[in-house]
């Protein structure tokens, strides 16, 4: 009889502890649903595996709402009932906070810039990176202008003023992340290449990793855990850096990458996939093909040579290509960067800038990275690593032990995640063009974005299987958010909401 009151307790007190557990997972769960904090959501992991998003959605069905915006390429971020975006007239950069339930404009802010630069890609945008809140302050960055934190209700709570930008003549890619109380952000390309760490409460600089040498890069900061340390993950010039994330002191570095790089890393478990591709680590006709993966109207002599497209292309004859005369494909894409005397022509000199340049330093590359090395890593700790089927600018996903990829052109290869194996490679989704949109796994279903407007529906498994194909009917450069059984779709015009109707 001693015992039999303890034993109670124990049995009470374990039935407590269940209920809390319980209630707090909930309460987390709940709060997920609700939030999709930075780009690729919570975590950045892309993932939204307990919502359920309509299958079929478009301008005339399940749609919630839409509302116009500004010019911008940023990705929505979600806490609560309010929605964050940015967006750009001329050169006032706007900061926009939408009603998630209605699409109203709660509030707007605003900074000038000097002037919108004229990039070399025409999608360049001033109004690129996703901004990143932790439901007490939102955190916007413009490259021409810097850091602006306000709280929820757009206060001001500070700014952060570079005195330069880091001069990304494709426009500045990645994002802000919160981790903690910390801001992160990748200021690679800038005069001083580096990776800061601010603190959230106050926008003063924690630490400065300093990466001398480092290109621009597209990379948004990811932050892992490994064992008791949390790691930060940064791409760019042919490495992936890990660093300290409470000193930033490096850990360890993995090479043989691109050297231009878009995409950000993701983790699963122990392992880390990161890689991309780019025109700049090919040459010759590999080259001007990869310019025209779907046109089949250039003729062998215009993939030969500068004069052979002039033959073709030059219809006038008048020994200059116009943008109009351009046959779609990635190069008329980056007509600004072609046109070198700003004459809003391409002449013989200029095309042939991309048939005789060589190949830069960096390789295209995808790699399966085990966590916990030090040092140089690459000969340790790379378990697998893809050379075909690599995207340009798409981060990668995992769902149910598979990666997918989705590659420009509209090409999709998944791989099994243990062992590097194919499942499939390079399966036509058929819409071509670009893939500016990073997938988000919805539930046991995979959105997949083209910049021409459509929105595909695949269903993870040994084959590429389409269950729907959505037209939108506005460009898509931006990510996905996903809350409340929601779709948040960013548009080049509007703000769209698909949801099922009841």
């Amino acid at each position: 009889m001693k015992e039999e009151a303890p034993t109670i307790l124990k049995i009470m007190f374990k039935k407590l502890t269940l209920i809390i557990g319980l209630t707090i997972a909930n309460s987390l769960c709940q709060a997920e649903e609700h939030t999709w904090p930075i780009f690729r959501g919570p975590a950045g992991s892309g993932q939204a595996l307990n919502q359920s998003i309509p299958t079929e959605f478009g301008p005339n069905k399940n749609v919630s709402w839409k509302t116009a915006l500004p010019s911008g390429s940023s990705s929505p971020i979600i806490w609560g009932k309010k929605i964050f975006i940015t967006g750009h007239v001329g050169t006032s950069v706007k900061m926009l906070c939408l009603n998630r339930l209605t699409g109203k404009k709660i509030w707007e802010r605003a900074r000038k810039i000097t002037k919108v630069p004229e990039f070399y890609h025409i999608a360049g945008s001033v109004a690129a990176a996703t901004p990143a809140t932790d439901g007490k302050s939102v955190v916007f960055y413009f490259d021409d202008y810097g850091l602006v934190a306000t709280d929820l209700d757009g206060n001001n709570l500070w700014e952060h003023r570079f005195t330069t930008s880091t001069g990304n003549l494709f426009s500045y890619g990645a994002s802000p992340i919160i981790e903690e109380d910390k801001l992160l952000l990748n200021r690679d390309g800038a005069l001083d290449s580096c990776l800061i760490c601010f603190d959230l409460k106050t926008g003063k600089e924690i630490w400065k990793a300093k990466r001398p040498g480092v290109i621009n890069s597209y990379c948004s900061p990811y932050v892992i855990q490994v064992n008791e340390t949390k790691q930060v993950l940064q791409g760019g010039s042919g490495k992936l850096i890990a660093y300290d994330f409470k000193t930033g002191k490096e850990i360890w570095n993995a090479t043989g990458l691109p050297g231009f790089v878009c995409p950000s890393p993701m983790a699963v478990g122990d392992t880390i996939y990161y890689g991309g591709w780019s025109t700049a680590h090919i040459a010759g006709r590999s080259r001007i093909e990869s310019f025209f993966p779907e046109n089949n109207k250039l003729n062998p002599a215009s993939l030969e040579s500068a004069q052979g497209f002039f033959k073709q292309f030059d219809k006038n004859k008048d020994n200059k290509i116009s943008f109009e005369e351009f046959p779609t494909g990635r190069m008329k894409d980056v007509f600004p960067m072609t046109d070198q005397d700003k004459d809003k022509f391409i002449n013989l000199t200029e095309l042939d800038f991309w048939y005789t340049t060589k190949a830069w330093a960096g390789r295209n590359a995808f790699y399966a990275i085990k966590t916990g090395g030090q040092g140089d890593i690459t000969q340790t700790h790379v378990k697998w690593q893809l050379l075909r089927g690599i995207p340009y600018v798409c981060s990668p996903i995992v769902q149910g032990g598979k990666l997918y990829l989705v590659k420009k052109g509209g090409f999709v290869t998944c791989v099994d995640t243990t062992t590097g194996k194919s499942v499939y490679s390079q399966e036509r989704l058929g819409v071509g063009g670009e893939y500016y949109s990073t997938p988000i796994t919805v539930g046991d279903r995979i959105i997949i974005a083209a910049e021409r407007g459509t929105v595909f529906v695949i269903k993870p498994s040994d084959k590429l299987e389409i269950i729907a194909r959505n037209e939108i009917g506005e460009k898509l450069a931006a990510t996905p958010a996903i809350v409340d059984n929601t779709i948040y779709l960013r548009g080049n015009k509007h703000l769209w909401s698909f949801k099922n109707n009841p």
